[in-house]
Parts: C-alpha cells; sequence; structure tokens
C-alpha cells in the first residue's frame, strides 16, 4: 500500500513535494471532475491535462484558466511523439488516464478508433512513463521513485451476468468492441507492471452519473427528452441492467485507489445499485413530477421502441465493491435517488434547460 506519496521526510517534520499529474482525457466527464477536485485536495499537486478536444471547456475547468498549478493541451493519445513531448516538458511524476472512446453502440459503427484510443493511445501514455521514469526493467530513476500510472476504466470488461455481481477475480467476456479494447488496454497496464515493474493501478468503474455529464448519455438525454415534451424512447422494453454510482462516489474511489491502492492490483467501485433501464426512466420522471408538478406526469411521455438494428436480449451487468470495502472500508455513499435530484437540480439551473422548460 502506497502511503507516501506527496511527502518526504526533513528531520522530524515533513515537507510537501510539488508532483506533476499527467491527467488523459481531461477534458471529459470524469477526468474533470479529478482535476477539479485534485487541485482543491492536494495543494502539493500540479496537474497537465490533455484532451484531443479543445472547445467546450467543462464548466469546472473554466476557472482554472489562470491557475499556476494547471496547465492544459490538445492532445490526442494515438500520436506517441506528442505524448512523449508532454512528459518530457513536464517532468510528469505521475499519470491518471482517463481517455478513451466510450461509446457502445458507435464501437459497433467503427471499431478500428476504439482499437487505436484505447488499447493504442494506452500503449502510447504507458510507454512515455516508462521512458521519463524507469532506466530499465524495475529500476525506476531516483526522482520518479514513487511514481503512479492510474488507469481508469469499466465494468463492462466482466461482460454480461445473469445474476450476481462481478468481481475482480472474474474472467475478461467482454460482448462489444468498446469493452474489448478496454480489457485490452487493462491487460496492457497490467503487463507493464508484470514486465517493467512499473507502479501501476487499474480502477473499473460501473456507470457513473451525476452534475457536469455530457448531453449524449443516457440520464442526461432522458431529462433533455422529459423538460422539452419530447417523446422519451424506451429501447426494448428497457430490460437492460447497470450499476450506477455516482460522480461524487467516483471522485472517492479513485483517490483512494491512486493513493493507497496496491501496485499491479485492479479494484472495482460501483454504486450496488443494478438498475433496469426502464426503472431509471421512471425514477427521473418521478423526480421530475416533483419539481414541477403538472395535469400530467412525465412518465406518459415515455415510448417503448426497437433499436434500428433490431432487438436484442436484454443484458444486466452489476458489479461488486467488496474489495475496496475490505481494504480501504470503501463504499458508495450516494443512493441513486440522492444523486439523480443532485443532477435535475445542476440541469435546471442551466439557462439553456430553463428556457426549454
Amino acid at each position: 500500500m502506497r502511503t507516501d506519496v506527496g511527502f518526504k521526510p526533513t528531520g522530524e517534520e515533513e515537507e510537501p513535494i510539488m508532483r506533476t499529474i499527467l491527467v488523459t482525457g481531461g477534458h471529459g466527464f470524469l477526468g474533470s471532475r479529478f482535476i477539479h477536485e485534485l487541485l482543491i485536495k492536494y495543494p502539493a499537486y500540479q496537474v497537465v491535462a490533455i484532451d484531443e478536444e479543445a472547445d467546450n471547456v467543462p464548466e469546472l475547468l473554466r476557472p482554472l484558466a489562470a491557475c499556476k498549478r494547471y496547465a492544459f493541451h490538445q492532445v490526442d493519445i494515438r500520436n506517441s511523439d506528442v505524448v512523449e513531448q508532454v512528459f518530457e516538458h513536464y517532468e510528469i511524476s505521475d499519470v491518471i488516464h482517463f481517455a478513451a472512446k466510450t461509446h457502445v453502440g458507435e464501437s459497433m459503427r467503427n471499431p478500428g478508433i476504439f482499437a487505436e484510443t484505447n488499447v493504442l493511445g494506452t500503449f502510447h501514455v504507458l510507454d512515455a512513463a516508462r521512458k521519463q521514469w524507469m532506466n530499465g526493467p524495475f529500476e525506476m530513476k531516483p526522482r520518479y521513485e514513487g511514481s503512479r500510472f492510474l488507469h481508469i476504466s469499466t465494468d463492462q470488461v466482466y461482460g454480461p451476468r445473469e445474476q450476481g455481481f462481478a468481481d475482480e477475480a472474474m474472467k475478461y467476456d467482454p460482448i462489444s468492441p468498446y469493452a474489448a479494447s478496454k480489457a485490452s488496454s487493462d491487460l496492457m497496464v497490467t503487463g507493464f507492471h508484470e514486465s517493467y515493474g512499473m507502479d501501476a493501478v487499474v480502477l473499473q468503474a460501473s456507470n457513473v452519473f451525476g452534475p457536469h455529464q455530457q448531453d449524449d448519455k443516457l440520464i442526461p438525454i432522458i431529462l433533455q427528452k422529459a423538460l422539452s415534451g419530447s417523446i422519451i424512447p424506451v429501447y426494448s422494453g428497457g430490460e437492460d441492467v447497470h450499476d450506477w454510482v455516482s460522480v461524487n462516489d467516483f471522485w472517492r474511489a479513485a483517490d483512494t485507489v491512486f493513493h493507497l491502492g496496491d501496485a499491479g492490483e485492479t479494484y472495482l467501485a460501483g454504486g450496488n445499485t443494478p438498475l433496469k433501464t426502464l426503472e431509471i426512466v421512471e425514477k427521473i420522471c418521478e423526480s421530475l413530477d416533483r419539481h414541477f408538478p403538472g395535469n400530467d406526469t412525465y412518465k406518459n411521455q415515455i415510448r417503448f421502441v426497437e433499436p434500428a438494428d433490431g432487438a436484442k436480449p436484454p443484458h444486466r451487468f452489476a458489479v461488486s465493491s467488496n474489495k475496496l470495502k475490505q481494504q480501504f472500508d470503501f463504499e458508495a455513499e450516494t443512493t441513486f435517488e440522492q444523486g439523480i435530484e443532485e443532477t435535475i437540480d445542476w440541469t435546471l439551473s442551466k439557462k439553456r434547460l430553463w428556457e426549454v422548460v
């Protein structure tokens, strides 16, 4: 367990060491939240964020434009030369690797970009870290002792389960190009740990939701459709099941694993909330009914439709966070209902959505 990050002994006192942490995918939902919290909680950290997208800066990061401990560069991790330049220029000491293509449906239509970004891109970041931190296998450069690579992944690498909960001991069984690419990137990370002795850790999360999430994800889409008076489409009867964890709990899990997780280990973070898609839609409608009671319920906007590529059997994804609980006494604190209320409050605070309503 790593417990000495960020400090060095000086006699009987300890003084902070400034660490320079690279956050890939820094303009994403999870990356931007992690950067925001990291800079608030750890004054001895400076953050360098990279992302393929430079426009539409996330709301959480806009106040950081003048922050001396934060820098952003538009970088595609498929470009190994530019990735290495970032490591060399900033003398990166640690990595939190969020950057990935994440849409399951898009991965089926365009699997190549998922292999290039999620697998080859992850390799580029790993290899740049290896060159920056190490003289050779199992030989860290003195100034990079304690450097860590945290890889953010997904519960979908384990595939669906008819019952029970997936845990870290189960074999990978991905059923989409997206899940397969993430499984491959996980194995690349653990392979670097085994082959070179790199301090690398994997955190796999179930579906994360909360304020600031991109508009093209399930819960923001449901909110937009409901508030605009549009039909709320529910595909294949809404029978698919996914586990959901709030972004607040995800941040806590990632913070814990980055600072305390054991090198070479994989940890699962879930919300212990496996729900059918239809249940999610109905819970959101019920919450909106409380916010804006009217003559009709938002549930009446629900319509059952079939996907354009045909109906598929429902899948059930559910995970256990017992390893995190046993090792670090970690468990999700935000219920799905609390998280939805927080998400709706934030959504309704946006002027553009007030105008829709």
